[in-house]
This record gives structure tokens, sequence and C-alpha cells, in this order.
């Protein structure tokens, strides 16, 4: 059935134009020349991405130091307005005591000036009392005690108009102390007088000049209230600034670090692709001139590399894509016993039945380096070289047969990379 499905595909001779190949060896070299374009590009880009970063790091320190210019200035001018409020609030203080004790002192001096009229009345009264009393004093002492007892009704009567004599003059020498004593304390209260009037007039001097220090003092306080203020606008205005670009900082921080790790990723897996395609490069190298050749010189092509409907194909997952058949080689009839030569120089990797007991059929795995191998399958028995044995493209390896698995007389070449399976019409010319 597969043979008919494809018979129409089936060509003699030489294969045809449609199953020819660029030189895998330039194809390396043209893929291994964009790549290397591709990870300088990107080394570019990532280098670019770091100074960004840099660059935001910078930018958020030169924030984080105007912020802290812009606290300073605000922490020193808030002392500053702080140590203010407290010299106004102690001015304050002092006027308003230095006031109370003018007012106090001016109310004693008022007081002492009433006394001191009060007084100076009260000395005006003693004195003309004692002027009367010395007066009338004088009158009564032109009187002998003789007249006064013999004009007396009675002896009661005499003896007190002579104790009134005697008892007035005494009168009259305390009322003299009493002046005495009222005139001194005059005089000290017009000196009291006289000195408070004079230390209510430094007082009132005195705050006068406190209250100038206060008006001073209270612009200077209203200049730093004002200038804090200012700077307290400066200072949250920088603060949200400095928010903002660490937000931005971190933000952009993240999505470099994930475009960096995404980039590093695509370099090192673009290195390693790289690598692969030095060893393919190499292996080409090593398979010889022109890279593989046809494993047959005359033949038809049975079947394609690719999926299929053939239920005996296993299944297989190509380019990331499931199927569950898949014809993993290609396979090539030329007549049972026809020829089978190495596609390339190479070492024998397997012969006779490598995949015994599971698969009987014969065939031969040669190692062309870098990871690339080539298949030959469902050769006769009389497979003529030796696992170890090294072989040059175009020696005789074996011989077409069906052995296996096979439906009649073909043999499946297959090419193997690095465990994966690729059409060989890729590699052939």
């Amino acid at each position: 059935m597969a043979l008919v499905a494809v018979g129409w595909l089936v060509v003699g001779g030489e294969p045809r134009s449609t199953a020819f190949a660029s030189d895998p060896i330039l194809d390396a070299k043209a893929k291994q020349a964009q790549l290397q374009t591709q990870l300088s590009a990107q080394k570019a880009q990532l280098a670019s991405l770091r100074e960004d970063a840099a660059r935001l790091n910078n930018a958020l320190a030169y924030a984080k130091v105007q912020l802290a210019s812009v606290s300073a200035q605000y922490e020193k001018v808030a002392n500053v307005l702080t140590q203010v409020k407290q010299q106004v609030a102690e001015v304050q203080g002092q006027l308003a005591a230095l006031n109370k004790q003018i007012a106090t002192l001016d109310a004693q001096l008022k007081q002492i000036a009433a006394d001191i009229v009060t007084q100076t009345h009260e000395l005006a009264a003693r004195e003309a009392l004692l002027q009367d009393h010395l007066r009338s004093a004088y009158e009564q002492s032109q009187t002998s005690l003789l007249e006064v007892l013999l004009s007396s009704k009675s002896l009661d009567d005499a003896t007190n108009q002579v104790g009134y004599l005697l008892t007035v003059s005494d009168g009259d020498k305390a009322l003299a102390d009493e002046i005495t004593a009222l005139r001194v304390s005059l005089r000290i209260k017009q000196r009291d007088l006289t000195d408070g009037r004079a230390a209510l007039k430094e007082a009132r001097i005195q705050a006068q000049i406190q209250e100038r220090q206060l008006v001073a003092k209270r612009a200077e306080l209203s200049a730093l209230q004002a200038q804090l203020a200012a700077l307290k606008r400066a200072w949250q205005a920088q603060k949200l600034r400095q928010e903002a670009a660490l937000n931005a900082s971190l933000r952009a921080q993240k999505s470099l670090k994930a475009q960096i790790g995404k980039i590093q990723a695509a370099a090192t897996a673009q290195a390693a692709l790289v690598k692969r395609l030095q060893a393919q490069q190499l292996a080409a190298s090593q398979i010889g001139p022109g890279g593989l050749r046809w494993p047959e010189r005359g033949y038809q092509i049975t079947q394609y590399f690719g999926p299929t409907t053939f239920a005996l194909e296993p299944p297989y997952t190509y380019q990331g894509v499931y199927y569950a058949h898949f014809h993993t080689g290609l396979d090539i009839s030329g007549g049972c016993g026809t020829p089978i030569y190495a596609s390339g120089n190479g070492t024998v990797a397997a012969s006779g039945q490598p995949l015994a007991p599971y698969d009987s059929a014969f065939g031969v795995i040669i190692n062309h380096g870098g990871g690339l191998q080539t298949w030959y399958w469902h050769m006769q028995p009389r497979v003529v070289v030796l696992a170890g044995q090294h072989v040059v493209g175009g020696q005789l390896i074996g011989y077409e047969g069906s052995t296996g698995f096979a439906t009649g007389c073909h043999v499946h070449f297959a090419v193997n990379l690095n465990d994966s399976w690729r059409n060989p019409l890729a590699y052939l010319p």
C-alpha cells in the first residue's frame, strides 16, 4: 500500500533536482554568521539595558541626596524656628512679668502719694493743734496754783484743775512726738515715691525694649514659618519625586532584569546553537568534500521523510508537533543486493543487528563527528564493515535487503543529529 501511495513520487536513476540541497558547510557557516550577528546585537542591547539601569540608580541616588539636602535645611530651619518660638515665649513672659511689676509699683506709688497727701493734712492738723495747746498752756501758765485752788469750788475741783494743767503738758509732748514721727514718715514716703518713680520709668523703658524685641522676634518667627512652609512643600515635592523615581527605578529594574534574563537565556541558547552549528561544520568537514552523498548509485525513492499514514511507523514529535506515525528517514530502492556505500567519512558505531532482539534488521550506524550519524537499515546480513572501523565516503558497507520490518528490498537511510532525526534531503546533494 505504501508503495502504491508513493508510486507517483518514484523516479529512476539520479535523484530529481527538487531533492537537491545546499552545501551543509555553507549553510552552517551562514547560520553561524547570522547567529553571531544576533549575539553581538543582543550583547549591545544587554549593555544598553545595563547602562539604563545604572542611569536609573544614579538618578535615584541624586534624588536621595537632594532630598537629604532639603531635609537638612528643613530640619535646620525647624530647629531655629523652635528656638525663636521659645525666645518669643520667654520675652512674652518677661514682658508680662515686667508689666505686672510696673502696674503693682504704679499702684503702690499712687498709694504712697495718697498717703503723703493724707499725712500732710494730718501733720498740718497736728501742728495746728499743738500750737493751740501751746498757746493755751502759755495763757494758763500766767495763773498761779494758789489762784486755781482758791477759785475752785471744792477740793476735788481744784485737784482736777491742777491735773489738767499737768496733763496738757504731757499731751503736748506726745503730740509733738507724733508730729515728728509723721514728718519722718513723710520724708521716707517721699523718698520712696521718688525712687519708685525712677524705677517705674526704668521699668517702662525696659518694657518698651522688650516690646520692640518681641515685635522683632515675631517678625523673625513669621519669616521662619514662611520659610519652613516653603521648605516643607519642597521637601514633600522632593519626597514625592524620590518615591516616583524609586518606583520607576524598581519597575524599570524589574523590567530590565526580565529583559536581561530573556536576552541572557536567548544568548545562551544561541551560543549553544552556534556550538552545534560549529559541530555540524566540523562534522561536515569530517564527512568529506561536498558533504554527505547518496548511499546508492542507482535508486529510486519509495518513501520520503515525514508524517505518514502507514500504521507500522512509530509515533514521533518533530519540531514540537506530535505525530502518531512518522517516517524518520528515506526509503531508497535500487533492487535486492544493490551495493550500499558510506555517505561520508566517519567511524562505524554499530553494525550487524544493533537493535536486536527488538528489531531483527541488519544495518550500519556511522558516526561522522559533532553528534551527526547516518543509519543504513534493512540491509542483507552480509554487512562488510565492523564497529570501530574507520570508513571514507563512498566505501562499500553492505547490500540492500529486506530484513526486519521491511516490505520489499530497500535501504532505510536516516540522518540523526544529537539524538534528533533530520530530513536527509537537507544533507544530500
